[in-house]
């Protein structure tokens, strides 16, 4: 395939277009002027845009990375020369996807070219897929080294054994490996799994048994305690007919007493009501006796005032009588003169107030004694009364001392026919035993359904163990397999990393105007290389940046040609690969190219000067500079 012309919206450049001669095209232009977006549109326009990559922190998607500036669609134009045919290759956005919509043409027919679609139309025109396309034919400055791929690896194992490139070891190795790990690997994997449901298995199926078996032990234990339970509860029956018997007399007794002890208090208290009414009766007979009291006090003071006057007159009759008798004639001169009173008519008169006195004293005495037998009959009444008031109090204490006591026997005796007869501590143990053992009883049956028909679970226990055998055989021949690809790769290798060593060894001597004699490549394509003359090998590491691009130069062009050799042969395309070479590699590595530029299309980006002056007479090379160069 040879490259014809580029035309790009895409990015910075807006339908820009590049033209390229048939062997080496040099293009110079200035950073940012797009150099490293026009090989990013070739990529593009061969393999396509992953529309499915996201942006990342510093590293915009390619989708964004090449929106292009001037707002239009992203699309382009790739003309290429393939087996004799000009073909149009046209991208596209559509349907807001940019790219998505592709067409390969025939530029003399104008027909479509059958078996190129937009997925396959780069490995199709360059023979190899994007991964080697990268790695092989694709140089940039940032991406000179070359880095280990399946593809790659596939291409390169192909090429050198003549076979297929189908499968290469690494995709056989890790195929293997997968499955080896698959069924095996530490402890995990599909053999390690069935190995742990075996034994699963094996475990539901002991504890299946041991259930069982507890099973059995509790269910007859609890067998035992219904029996027991039921003898208990017999018991009951018995003790409880007798309970209600007695109960039943009981609670009539207390009944009769409570209602018998109801009927007298209520009579003592209809007696003490009709006591209050007679209690009226007292109070009169109260005031009665306060009465005949008042007037034996009455009649005491008249007669003491009676007998006062009588004793006062009798004491001024005998003064009537002494002092004309006897106190004048001792006085002859007293100027006072009584007359004389005969002694016989103060006597008279004195005796009839004393006669006064004693008819007084017998009459208040006849009085009186009336007056105390009627007082003392009515405090022998009243007294009566009040020791009768006592003793229906006393007997209304004691009625309601009963009726409490009836009451309370009652409701006693109601309460204990409500309860009825208690169970012994051991039938009440044997209950909650019972009880106890129907639930486990319960669990296990529970635990026995989840745990599956035993004859089930041995029937899917020899399935495992059949399905463990098969994996172990499996795994076995896969050992077996991996050791023969172990053993066949390493013969392989002998055979193809002394053609690319062989290869990157020539390039790199004349790079080096032949400072270093070999160049050692393991499957890793990591490198070892030795000076002229030298007898140890020295690591990469130790040269300068400008060797080591030029080894990885020569490395990339070894590559190239075990990849795609010149009958398929894909441009070379090189973007500022060169830029650390110093003025004499850089004129041996374009005295390299433009030989190579002979059998392969070369296309050289630059962003320096020197390129053109030192090819400025090579009339062979198309130099083309972009604007700002």
């Amino acid at each position: 395939m040879k490259l014809l012309k580029l035309t790009a919206t895409f990015g910075c450049l807006n339908n820009a277009t590049l033209t390229f001669g048939p062997g080496m095209t040099l293009i110079g232009a200035p950073n940012g002027s797009g150099k490293s977006t026009w090989c990013a549109f070739l990529r593009t326009m061969l393999y396509g845009l992953d529309t499915r990559q996201r942006d990342r922190k510093g590293s915009p998607a390619d989708k964004n990375r090449y929106r292009p500036w001037s707002g239009a669609p992203m699309e382009g134009l790739l003309v290429c020369e393939y087996q004799g045919k000009v073909i149009q290759l046209r991208r596209t956005s559509a349907s807001g996807v940019p790219m998505g919509d592709f067409s390969a043409t025939d530029q003399d027919t104008g027909l479509a070219v059958p078996g190129l679609t937009g997925e396959n139309v780069g490995e199709a025109l360059t023979g190899v897929t994007q991964e080697v396309f990268d790695r092989s034919v694709f140089f940039r400055q940032t991406g000179l080294a070359v880095s280990h791929s399946q593809e790659l690896e596939r291409r390169i194992t192909a090429l050198v054994s003549s076979g297929e490139e189908d499968v290469s070891w690494s995709q056989a190795n890790d195929q293997l490996k997968n499955w080896l790990h698959r069924r095996r690997f530490h402890k995990s994997g599909l053999i390690p799994q069935l190995e742990a449901q075996e034994a699963q298995l094996r475990q539901t199926l002991d504890q299946t048994a041991s259930l069982r078996q507890e099973l059995g032990q509790l269910q007859a234990r609890a067998a035992d305690l219904r029996r027991q339970k039921e003898h208990w509860e017999n018991r009951l029956a018995i003790e409880t007919d007798k309970f209600q018997t007695v109960s039943q007399r009981r609670y009539a007794e207390a009944a009769a007493e409570l209602d018998a002890a109801e009927l007298q208090l209520q009579t003592l208290l209809a007696h003490q009501r009709d006591q209050t009414e007679e209690d009226l009766g007292l109070e009169e007979l109260e005031e009665e006796i306060q009465d005949t009291q008042d007037e034996l006090a009455g009649r005491r003071r008249l007669m003491t005032g009676f007998v006062t006057l009588i004793v006062l007159l009798t004491l001024c009759a005998a003064f009537l009588f002494a002092v004309p008798h006897v106190i004048l004639p001792r006085y002859p001169g007293f100027p006072l003169q009584i007359p004389e009173i005969p002694l016989f008519l103060l006597a008279l008169v004195v005796g009839g107030l004393w006669a006064l006195v004693l008819l007084f004293a017998i009459v208040k005495a006849v009085s009186d004694r009336r007056a105390a037998r009627e007082i003392e009959s009515l405090r022998t009444l009243m007294e009566t009364c009040h020791q009768a008031d006592n003793q229906l109090n006393q007997d209304l204490r004691d009625a309601q001392i009963r009726r409490d006591h009836a009451q309370k026997f009652f409701e006693a005796v109601s309460q204990q026919s409500g309860s009825g007869p208690y169970l012994p501590p051991e039938a009440e143990a044997c209950r909650v035993s019972l009880q106890q053992a129907e639930q486990e009883i319960a669990q296990i049956q529970g635990q026995l359904t989840a745990l599956g028909d035993p004859v089930l679970v041995d029937a899917q226990l020899d399935e495992v163990a059949e399905a463990t055998s098969r994996l172990q055989q499996d795994y076995d021949a896969l050992e077996i397999a991996l050791e023969a690809l172990r053993e066949a790769d390493d013969q392989l290798h002998t055979r193809f990393s002394p053609q690319l060593s062989q290869g990157a060894g020539d390039y790199f001597r004349r790079l080096t105007q032949n400072r270093f004699s070999q160049v050692t490549l393991d499957r890793g394509l990591n490198i070892t290389l030795r000076e002229e003359g030298s007898l140890a090998d020295r690591p990469l590491a130790l040269l300068s940046q400008g060797t080591a691009d030029q080894l990885y130069l020569a490395l990339r062009l070894a590559v190239a040609d075990l990849v795609l050799p010149v009958p398929q042969a894909c441009p070379l395309i090189l973007d500022d690969a060169l830029l650390t070479f110093d003025d004499n590699r850089l004129a041996l590595a374009l005295r390299l190219l433009m030989e190579l530029a002979q059998e392969r299309q070369v296309i050289l980006f630059t962003c320096q000067h020197r390129e053109f002056f030192m090819l400025e007479d090579q009339e062979e090379v198309v130099t083309i500079t972009l604007p700002g160069f």
